[in-house]
Formats: C-alpha cells, sequence, structure tokens
C-alpha cells in the first residue's frame, strides 16, 4: 500500500506541467522576439498591436490594460501555451517547451510601456 501511494504521487509530480523560471532580459526577449516573428504576427502583427485584417479582435500585445486573460506571467504563459476561447491556437505543442513559452512571454512584456516592463 506505501509503494503504491508513493508510486502514485511520483506518477503526479511528472506528469504536473512544469512553469519554465526563465528570467527576462536581453537574451530571452531577443529569443522569444524570433518566436513571436515566426509564429505570431499573422494575428498580432509585427509589432504586436493586432492591426491587421485577419483577426480582428486579436488582443493588442503592446497594451497590458487591454489583456483579457490577465498580464501575470502564469496568465500569458497558460494563454500561449493552451490558447483562448476558441481563437486563439494552444502553442504548447507547436513550441519546443516550457523554455520557449517562456521567451515569448519575456517578448510580449518587451513591448509594454517601459513604466509597466518588469525591471
Amino acid at each position: 500500500m506505501r509503494y503504491s501511494m508513493i508510486a502514485t504521487l511520483l506518477a503526479l509530480l511528472i506528469a504536473a506541467p512544469v512553469r519554465a523560471e526563465v528570467a527576462y532580459g536581453p537574451d530571452s526577449v531577443e529569443k522569444g522576439k524570433s518566436l513571436f516573428l515566426n509564429n505570431c504576427t499573422q494575428c498580432h502583427g509585427n509589432d504586436g498591436k493586432s492591426q491587421v485584417d485577419v483577426i480582428s479582435d486579436a488582443t493588442d500585445l503592446t497594451e497590458p490594460l487591454l489583456y483579457r486573460n490577465g498580464t501575470t506571467d502564469k496568465d500569458i504563459e497558460s494563454s500561449i501555451r493552451d490558447g483562448r476561447n476558441g481563437v486563439m491556437p494552444a502553442w504548447g505543442t507547436v513550441l519546443a517547451g516550457a523554455d520557449d513559452i517562456a521567451h515569448l512571454r519575456n517578448f510580449i512584456k518587451s513591448l509594454w510601456p517601459a513604466d509597466k516592463r518588469p525591471k
């Protein structure tokens, strides 16, 4: 019985999603920019302002006050990984993993006004 509980706990830990601990900084932002330009510009535009004709209600990523699903690291990573409302596709299986999602999150935050960016 004791061994089966331990095995169950280990299985749950292994299956739990791991949140990347990629720090905000120039290297991460640059990696995120590359990911953004390769994957996100069709809906969010090259500048993140979402002024493209394809998706009229895509979030303007340059203004965190307009975010519908939150602005915490966890909120942004969840939106990227899982998609939103059947409109934004899930990128969790397309990107290479949690680090790529975190780099993309950091690039998105670099688009914010200077007073709202991480220090």
